[in-house]
């Protein structure tokens, strides 16, 4: 712990000294051993000597906010921990990132932020053990060490309640709970020395945030792989990209009235020449991380609006063409005029665009994608909102956006005709979507009996395997001329029209 003496002196030279703004040193920005020497310019002239060296070396040790040790004097200290322990000694090293801090910062500012970073400072303190090793790592992460066993339950115990004292506090003229994702890693068994504990504790963490789960996770092995993986998945997109592995598969969707196809959802796919088919799932929210997913909606927009201009000149277009788009897409200022930019290129007057954005974008931030939207609508896009019922959604905001569709999950469909809950469940849905004049498909139609639920129930449109799986493009013009014939054996008599103008869409 600091030397108190020196925290005095610190705090009476920053409050005291002549010709100086006042200022509180619980509230200056964090201060590592890179900022030492600067920080001894920032003090007048006047003071003494002696006590100047003495704020510089408290600097280079401590983190000036919060008074622990700094990274650089907690690895330190971690690995003279490790030098010194008997033998068959655990130590567990926790790292925790403070999620929320910089909304606080953006919320209520400095103060507020400030009181956030010293409340999880102090819970530290107060519920790590005696013995333990307590550091600020960077401006939000913190961690500590303690000997535990790695495998001894009262010990993991111990560092849970921790975590839990995290959960629990509310930040004193914030009101705020600290919002935290932790990890840990055990000396000898993860690592021998205190960068290794600490680098494998942080990637323990990040998969804590990343499955936002609020126990401590244990570092494994395969948690290193994940993240490598993803790093050379991030750099293989942006070579996919250029390579032209990429590809675009289409998934009607027809009335369900009628059996009429009204449109089309294109699905990107990727086939990587070594490693073979890689899911959306899995590099999609790679991509979203960085400035990848622009690229990757740009291509997807791109050749899904290719695709519907030939199939125009065919005379075969379904009305709509659907594309996915990311919330990261959403936030670019100038997302609406870049789609703009690119229906230009193709002129499908036949043929609308539909954007799908997920229910859980949209709770992301609310003000924000609805304001986009408009700017979408501006310029004659459809929107349909992709997954619903899997997050909650308010009413009031449903009616807020300027929506035109609403795509019941695949989760409520399956089974629904041997649930009975489920079944009222998906009829309110419809309910509810009539009375905001929303139109509904039903996502993942898979057995006969659940298109014949879907149907009784009123949903206007479905698409799933029973249907057709996503095809290729030639694949899917076989599937329009075949559909007039096969639609029968789904109990449709007049689907024999594929491109036509539709009531169900608005489309004049």
């Amino acid at each position: 712990m600091p030397m108190p003496e020196v925290e005095n002196d610190l705090e009476n030279a920053l409050v005291g000294a002549p010709n100086h703004r006042r200022a509180d040193k619980r509230t200056l920005p964090y201060c590592s051993i890179a900022d030492s020497e600067s920080l001894a310019l920032r003090f007048p002239q006047t003071i003494d000597e002696n006590l100047r060296h003495q704020i510089i070396a408290y600097a280079d040790r401590y983190d000036i906010q919060t008074g622990l040790l700094n990274f650089h004097s907690f690895q330190a200290e971690l690995d003279s921990a490790i030098r010194r322990a008997p033998a068959g000694t655990e130590i567990a090293t926790v790292w925790i990132d403070l999620l929320n801090l910089r909304r606080e910062f953006a919320l209520w500012g400095v103060d507020a932020a400030g009181a956030l970073t010293r409340s999880v400072a102090n819970v530290l303190q107060a519920h790590a053990q005696s013995d333990a090793l307590i550091g600020r790592i960077s401006g939000r992460s913190f961690a500590f060490s303690i000997p535990a066993p790695r495998s001894d339950p009262a010990a993991r115990r111990r560092l849970q309640d921790v975590m839990d004292a995290l959960l629990q506090l509310g930040a004193a003229g914030c009101e705020a709970t600290p919002e935290v994702a932790a990890g840990v890693a055990f000396y000898p068994s993860d690592a021998l020395v205190a960068e290794d504990l600490l680098r494998f504790s942080s990637l323990a963490a990040a998969r804590a945030r990343y499955t936002h789960s609020s126990s401590v996770l244990t570092f494994q092995p395969g948690m290193k792989k994940l993240l490598m993986r993803s790093h050379i998945l991030e750099v293989e997109i942006g070579k996919a990209l250029e390579r032209n592995e990429f590809s675009m598969l289409y998934q009607p969707k027809i009335d369900l009235v009628t059996g009429k196809v009204l449109g089309a959802e294109a699905l990107m796919r990727w086939t990587h020449p070594e490693w073979g088919a890689v899911p959306p799932s899995e590099f999609i929210p790679i991509a979203e991380r960085s400035a990848l997913i622009h690229r990757v909606f740009d291509f997807s927009l791109r050749v899904a609006l290719e695709y519907a201009c030939r199939w125009s000149q065919l005379g075969i277009a379904p009305s709509v063409i659907s594309v996915n788009v990311s919330a990261a897409n959403l936030r670019r200022d100038d997302f609406a005029r870049r789609v703009r930019n690119l229906m230009a290129e193709f002129p499908i007057s036949a043929v609308e665009l539909e954007l799908v954005v997920t229910e859980t974008l949209l709770l992301d931030d609310e003000e924000l994608f609805a304001a986009r939207m408009r700017q979408l609508k501006a310029i004659g896009v459809r929107l349909a909102i992709d997954d619903f019922g899997t997050r909650y959604t308010g009413f009031n905001l449903l009616k807020r956006l300027p929506l035109d569709t609403m795509k019941i999950d695949r989760c409520f469909i399956r089974g629904i005709h041997r649930s009975a809950d489920m079944r009222m469940l998906c009829s309110t849905i419809i309910a509810m979507a009539r009375h905001m004049k929303l139109r509904t498909v039903a996502e993942g139609i898979e057995e006969p009996e659940e298109l014949d639920v879907m149907q009784q129930i009123g949903c206007d449109a479905g698409q799933g395997y029973l249907i057709q799986r996503p095809v290729d493009p030639d694949d899917f013009i076989a599937f329009l001329r075949k559909w007039p014939e096969s639609s029968r054996s789904h109990g449709f008599t007049n689907a024999s029209e594929l491109c036509h103008v539709d009531h169900l869409y608005g489309i004049a």
